[in-house]
């Protein structure tokens, strides 16, 4: 934004102005609700300590700051796993299956118990497969039984909600009257538009469940249905998840490196629970694909609207600039490259943040680190970008435009008679 006049000032107090502090709680308030009601993870396991479960949320809530756009396409590839699971199971003539039965089940919803092995869960791929074989009942649990295990915060969503439109609003009339937005302010504008997208994608997620629903084989073993052919000629024993990945695996676009694929896990044997992580279904819509990436595109260029702040000092106002510049040539830039090499025959890894890839078959001669290495140099770009833009909108609160202490006079918005 462009400041109005070159004047500056360094803490204000409050109340005969917009001091400081009110600008610091207003925002801070935004972001600490928005991040407390965007995580909707999976059940925990059955052995998860509480420390567990916080120290799981600590993690996916830095991932939400540092990468909002990654936890956007994580819940966009939910909702269409979600979608995709619902078709099926309308397929087979269960017209009660709602979006909420599919994120159920995709969470770790479902568990499956059989006699030769412990419990494990199930995602909707693998509960319709054990379905149409008649190799378990569907499951009868109602949509209004699904949603009473949730304990989704509807009024702090809501809450959430206006606090983002007035942030808003409020920006929009600072700009029109020609008063300076707080690079705070642009920042919470930015982490909120990306939250907001999520709520949507995770609409019909049920969150904070913590019992689930376990489901028993009508006869047999879960042995005795991978002899029967379900597994064609890998070994029964031989699983990386679950008993049940030769359904679930060929539908996961994302896998964790294989040196990652234990992280979270303590023992041998079936999961526990389904990682947050384990996106089941092979790809998006163009729909989906289009909200994402329009997503993906105007939250960093919310960043590049104080690319003529007054910050207190030059050389902080260019390294926001290089940071707001680097986040919004992220996604072009990687689409970019990856189409580029598609195009001369390359087919190898692609890779998110070093930790996911996905694994593609590439013609000979062509070495399958190198997309890979493009895809993690980038990501390696945006991390110090995205830390810095976050450091930099709290460290100039120690010195604003005059204007930016200055409130919006709204009766200037209301015509005269």
């Amino acid at each position: 934004m462009v400041a109005n006049g070159t004047e500056t000032a360094g803490w204000v107090d409050a109340p005969n102005v917009r001091g400081s502090i009110d600008i610091l709680w207003g925002c801070g308030l935004v972001l600490s609700t928005a991040l407390w009601t965007v995580l909707h993870l999976n059940i925990p396991g059955p052995n998860d300590s509480f420390l567990a479960n916080m120290c799981r949320k600590i993690r996916w809530g830095m991932l939400a700051i540092l990468a909002p756009d990654l936890l956007v396409y994580f819940s966009a590839m939910q909702w269409e796993a979600a979608q995709q699971a619902v078709r099926q199971m309308h397929r087979l003539g269960y017209k009660h299956w709602t979006l909420k039965h599919a994120f159920y089940a995709n969470s770790g919803g479902f568990v499956l118990r059989s006699i030769d092995y412990r419990p494990f869960p199930i995602t909707s791929a693998a509960l319709q497969y054990l379905v149409e074989a008649d190799y378990i009942e569907c499951p009868t649990i109602t949509e209004e039984e699904i949603w009473d295990k949730s304990k989704a915060d509807t009024f702090a969503k809501c809450v959430a909600l206006v606090q983002t439109l007035w942030l808003a609003v409020q920006s929009i009339a600072r700009v029109i009257q020609g008063l300076a937005v707080s690079p705070l302010e642009l920042f919470s504008l930015g982490f909120v538009l990306s939250t907001m997208m999520s709520y949507y994608f995770w609409m019909h997620k049920p969150q904070n469940v913590s019992v689930p629903t376990y489901l028993d084989l009508k006869y047999g073993s879960v042995h005795a249905i991978l002899a029967q052919g379900g597994a064609g000629s890998t070994p029964v024993d031989e699983f990386q998840d679950t008993p049940l990945d030769f359904v679930e695996k060929p539908l996961q676009r994302w896998h964790r490196r294989p040196t990652l694929e234990k992280f979270g896990r303590e023992e041998e044997g079936p999961l526990q629970r389904m990682p947050d992580d384990k996106i089941p279904v092979t790809d998006m819509s163009r729909q989906t694909w289009v909200l994402v990436t329009v997503q993906a595109m105007i939250h960093p260029a919310i960043h590049l609207l104080g690319w003529n702040h007054l910050f207190p000092t030059p050389t902080e106002r260019l390294l926001w600039r290089i940071g707001a510049l680097t986040l919004a040539s992220g996604l072009p830039l990687a689409t970019t490259v990856r189409v580029a090499l598609t195009a001369l025959g390359f087919k190898g890894h692609r890779s998110l943040t070093y930790i996911w890839i996905q694994p593609t078959e590439r013609p000979p001669g062509w070495k399958p680190w190198v997309l890979d290495i493009i895809s993690t140099m980038i990501s390696g770009c945006l991390v110090p970008a995205r830390l810095y833009i976050i450091i930099e909108a709290f460290i100039s609160l120690r010195r604003l435009p005059v204007s930016s202490f200055q409130t919006v006079e709204w009766t200037n918005f209301i015509p005269h008679v």
